[in-house]
C-alpha cells in the first residue's frame, strides 16, 4: 500500500505437526492488516513419525488440507500465496515425496522452514501485537517448541527442541493418562534442551502462542468466569497453569474431553503440551505468561508486507489506526477532537491526578470514538463500544481494553459500569472511565461539526471551575449548545463548575458570542 492506494492480500498456509492452517490477510495500511478469513484442518501430519519418516497416512491428510486451504486461499486473488512446512516435514526423511506431490496435486509450493526461520516468523507475529520487549517467547506447535530471548524488541537467542504437542506425547507418555515415571521423563527433556536459553538473562516478561497456549487459556478463563471474549493478551498464572497441567495428565481421555474449554482435538496431545509449558515457565521462573494470539503466519504475512523491515515501530498505535481504518473512520477528521482532549487532560490534572497511561487511554479513545458509526448511528457508541472490545487491538491489557471500551461508549454521556468485568478492573477504575468519558465528550462537544470552525481553545481550570473559551471566525451556537449538555457531567465527574464561552473574530475586532 506504500505509495499507492492498492490494498495487497497475502495469503499464508502453515503445514504444521499438527494442524494445516490457512490465513488470508488484506493490508490496511503499512503496518496495519485485516483477517479476512482463516481456516484449520486437523491432518496430524506428524502423528506416528517415530522413525522420522511421514506416515502413508498422515500425508494423505496433509496432502487433502492443502488443498482445500490452497483452493480458499486462491479464490481471493491473493498477490502472493505462501506455503510453509514446519517439524514434521524439517525432520522427515521423505518430505521431498510430500512436497512433489503437493506441487503436482495442488501447485503449491512447500518452503520448509528451519528452526531459526520459524521462530523468526512467530516473533515477528508476535513483537508485532504485543508489547514485549525484553523478556523470553515461548512458541509450542505440534512438532517443535521455539524458546527465544527478546532484548529491546530484536531477536537475542533462539532454541528449537522437537518437543511439541505430538512429539512429547508419542515419545514420553506411554499411556494415557501419563504414568509418573513418563511426567518425570518429559520435564527432564524440557529441562535438557531448553535450559540454555531459558537461563540467559533477559526481562520477566514471558509471552506464549501456538494453539495448545491459546486452549489452555480458554480453559483457565471459563473456570474463572472471564466476561471479556478475548483470548488474545489473556494472563495465566503460573499457579494456575501447574495446577492445570497436573488435572490434564490425570484425567482420562473422555474426563478431558468433557472439561469445559477442552479443543475436542486436543485431548490427546494437550496434557504434553501442558507439561513442556509449566517446565520452561518454571525454567524461566516466570510467575505469569500472557497470550499472543498472532505467531507464526501472522509473522509470515508482515514479512511479505513489510519485506527487510517486518518490525512495525508502534504496536498501540499502529493497531488503533488499523482498527480505525477497518470500521470506516476518518483518522484525519479525529485528530482535533484528540488534540482537545489531551488539553483538557493537561488542564485538570490537578483536579484528577491522572498521568500518562490515562492519557493514552484518553487519545486512544478520541481516535475510535466513531468506529461504530457506520454500523448504526442509533445506537452506534453499543457498537463502539463491542468493537473494541472484540476488534484486533493489539498491545492493550484486557483491562485497558475494557477502560477504552467504556471510553468510546460513555463519551456522548452516561455512567461506566464495571459490575461483570469485576475480575479484569481495578477498584479506581470506574472513577478513572467517568472522569476521562468526560474530558472526551467535552472534546467531541467542542469539535462538534466537521470540518470543526473552532480555530482555537483556551482552557482555564481551577479548584471551582472549569472554564472553556473557543475561538472562531464565525458564530458557535451549535458548539455552545452541545457544551451546555456537559455541564452536570462536569460537576458529576470533577467536582467542578464548568463554564464556556465563545470569542467569534469579525475583521479586526473580537466580538464575544456567551451562552
Amino acid at each position: 500500500m506504500t505509495g499507492s492506494t492498492t490494498r495487497r492480500t497475502i495469503a499464508v498456509i502453515d503445514v504444521g505437526s499438527n494442524s494445516v492452517r490457512l490465513l488470508v490477510a488484506r493490508e490496511l495500511s503499512p503496518v496495519a492488516f485485516e483477517v479476512i478469513d482463516e481456516e484449520r484442518f486437523d491432518a496430524r501430519l506428524g502423528e506416528e513419525q517415530a522413525n522420522g519418516s511421514l506416515s502413508r497416512e498422515g500425508i494423505e491428510r496433509g496432502l487433502r488440507a492443502l488443498s482445500i486451504m490452497s483452493e480458499v486461499g486462491r479464490s481471493y486473488g491473493p498477490d502472493a500465496l505462501t506455503v510453509v512446512g514446519t517439524e514434521a516435514l524439517r525432520r522427515a526423511p521423505n518430505a521431498a515425496v510430500f512436497a512433489a506431490r503437493a506441487q503436482a496435486e495442488s501447485g503449491v509450493e512447500v518452503r520448509i522452514l528451519s528452526g531459526y526461520e520459524e521462530a523468526t516468523a512467530a516473533f515477528f507475529g508476535v513483537v508485532n501485537s504485543t508489547l514485549l520487549a525484553d523478556g523470553h517467547l515461548l512458541d509450542i506447535g505440534g512438532g517443535s517448541v521455539e524458546v527465544m530471548r527478546v532484548q529491546g524488541r530484536a531477536l537475542a537467542d533462539v532454541h528449537s527442541a522437537p518437543l511439541g504437542a505430538i512429539y512429547a506425547r508419542e515419545n514420553y507418555f506411554r499411556t494415557d493418562p501419563p504414568s509418573d515415571r513418563d511426567i518425570r521423563a518429559l520435564r527432564k527433556a524440557v529441562r535438557q534442551q531448553i535450559a540454555a536459553v531459558a537461563a540467559a538473562p533477559a526481562g520477566d516478561q514471558l509471552f506464549a502462542t501456538g494453539g495448545a497456549v491459546r486452549n489452555l487459556a480458554r480453559i483457565v478463563r471459563m473456570k474463572h468466569r472471564y466476561d471479556l471474549r478475548r483470548i488474545h493478551g489473556s494472563v495465566i498464572t503460573r499457579a494456575d497453569l501447574h495446577r492445570l497441567a497436573t488435572v490434564l495428565v490425570r484425567a482420562t481421555p473422555e474426563q478431558r474431553r468433557r472439561m469445559p474449554g477442552v479443543n475436542g482435538s486436543r485431548v490427546d496431545t494437550l496434557p504434553a503440551a501442558a507439561i513442556v509449558i509449566d517446565e520452561v515457565m518454571s525454567l524461566i521462573g516466570a510467575g505469569s505468561l500472557t497470550v499472543a494470539g498472532q505467531g507464526l503466519r501472522e509473522g509470515l504475512v508482515w514479512q511479505e508486507l513489510r519485506g527487510e523491515s517486518p518490525i512495525i515501530p508502534d504496536v498501540r498505535s499502529a493497531s488503533i489506526g488499523g482498527l480505525a481504518r477497518a470500521n470506516g473512520v476518518d483518522e484525519a477528521a479525529a485528530e482535533p477532537v484528540v488534540a482537545v482532549a489531551s488539553q483538557l487532560f493537561e488542564a485538570t490534572s490537578a483536579v484528577h491526578g491522572f498521568g500518562a497511561p490515562e492519557l493514552q487511554l484518553l487519545l486512544a479513545a478520541g481516535r475510535l470514538a466513531g468506529i461504530g458509526m457506520h454500523i448504526d448511528y442509533y445506537n452506534r457508541d453499543r457498537h463502539a463500544e463491542y468493537l473494541v472490545q472484540s476488534g484486533d487491538l493489539r498491545g492493550f491489557t484486557h483491562r485497558e481494553i475494557v477502560l477504552l471500551a467504556a471510553l468510546v461508549r460513555h463519551a456522548s454521556g452516561g455512567t461506566p459500569d464495571f459490575a461483570q468485568f469485576r475480575a479484569i478492573v481495578e477498584p479506581d477504575d470506574q472513577r478513572r472511565a467517568l472522569i476521562l468519558s468526560t474530558l472526551l465528550g467535552i472534546a467531541r462537544a467542542i469539535h462538534r461539526r466537521t470540518p470543526s470552525p473552532v480555530t482555537g481553545v483556551d482552557l482555564i481550570c481551577t479548584t471551582e471551575l472549569l472554564q472553556v473559551v473557543l475561538r472562531s471566525r464565525e458564530p458557535l451556537d451549535a458548539e455552545l449548545f452541545e457544551l451546555e449538555r456537559q455541564e452536570k457531567r462536569v460537576e458529576s465527574a470533577l467536582k467542578l463548575s464548568f463554564a464556556a464561552t465563545a470569542h467569534v473574530q469579525r475583521s479586526a475586532a473580537l466580538s464575544p458570542n456567551r451562552r
